[in-house]
């Protein structure tokens, strides 16, 4: 994958990454870093005596580090010095508590269906659209997760370490250096993680969709693609439950709307040709015995 970072990063996309904050060079350090603790972890886990349940029981636990190891090392290429990263400050922030929560679906089916392409795990969420995980889709699962990853990185160093005009200087695109500028794309970037939570999610999956990017030598891409999501629905609770509530309110009044407008231009074409079909029919009769 490291051939993809090297050849370019440019957003082919609307969806805002925290990468398009950085310059082209960080943008491909940053991926790569990521790359990296992805490669390196899996491996790990794949030395166990049972890398399956080894995953199934530490696979949150083992995510968090991956992330926790890419932002350090991220930060100290930046600094030039060892930065270690506090594992409960990072946990708190939006997008790796929104991440964790995806752990199965982002960070450990990549993983079994590395181990086997017919895993069962990957059969209960992708079947019947896929019967079998192939190479390309492996491949896009693994981007997203790079890409997630490289997106909470940024998102925690927006938030952490960008009041710092210094650190703006070194990582940030110039066009960010202005205040104004990069407080505009904070707070899109964070609006969209908030909608996304609370909006797109959901509706996501109700709709058995799950959005996915993917890296492409042209740019990043995103991607929809078929998974079945009723166990996430049914651990949804509170606030998260009331877009599902919404659509399935709107999809009765659609109904309901569509069965009276039916209602109405039955109504209507029976009045048009019984009715007024009959009085054309006796008007035209008795133009008819007029000109006898």
């Amino acid at each position: 994958m490291l051939y993809k970072t090297n050849l370019g990063t440019k957003k082919a996309t609307k969806k805002q990454h925290g990468l398009d904050l950085l310059k082209v060079e960080r943008q491909k350090e940053l991926l790569s870093i990521s790359i990296l603790r992805v490669e390196e972890v899996y491996t790990k886990i794949l030395e166990q005596g049972n890398p399956k349940e080894f995953m199934q029981k530490q696979g949150k636990k083992i995510f968090l580090q991956c992330i926790k190891k890419s932002c350090e090392d991220f930060l100290t290429k930046q600094y030039g010095c060892k930065v270690k990263v506090n594992t409960k400050t990072l946990k708190k922030s939006l997008y790796t508590k929104n991440i964790l929560q995806a752990t199965e679906l982002l960070f450990q089916v990549p993983f079994y269906i590395i181990l086997d392409e017919n895993s069962r795990a990957f059969q209960l969420i992708y079947y019947p659209v896929y019967t079998s995980a192939s190479e390309n889709l492996i491949e896009a699962l693994i981007d997203n997760l790079i890409l997630e990853i490289s997106n909470c990185v940024m998102y925690f160093s927006i938030i952490k370490f960008s009041s710092v005009y210094s650190f703006r200087k070194i990582l940030y695109r110039s066009n960010f250096l202005s205040l104004r500028n990069f407080e505009r794309f904070k707070n899109n970037f964070s609006w969209q993680l908030v909608t996304k939570i609370y909006l797109r999610h959901p509706t996501d999956l109700y709709n058995n969709k799950y959005n996915i990017s993917i890296l492409r030598t042209s740019g990043i891409y995103s991607k929809s693609i078929y998974a079945n999501r009723s166990k996430e629905i049914s651990n949804m609770r509170g606030f998260t439950l009331l877009p599902l509530m919404f659509l399935e309110l709107a999809d009765f009044v659609s109904s309901r709307v569509e069965e009276t407008l039916y209602f109405i231009s039955t109504s209507v074409r029976f009045i048009l040709t019984s009715v007024f079909g009959q009085i054309i029919g006796l008007i035209w009769r008795g133009v008819l015995d007029g000109l006898k």
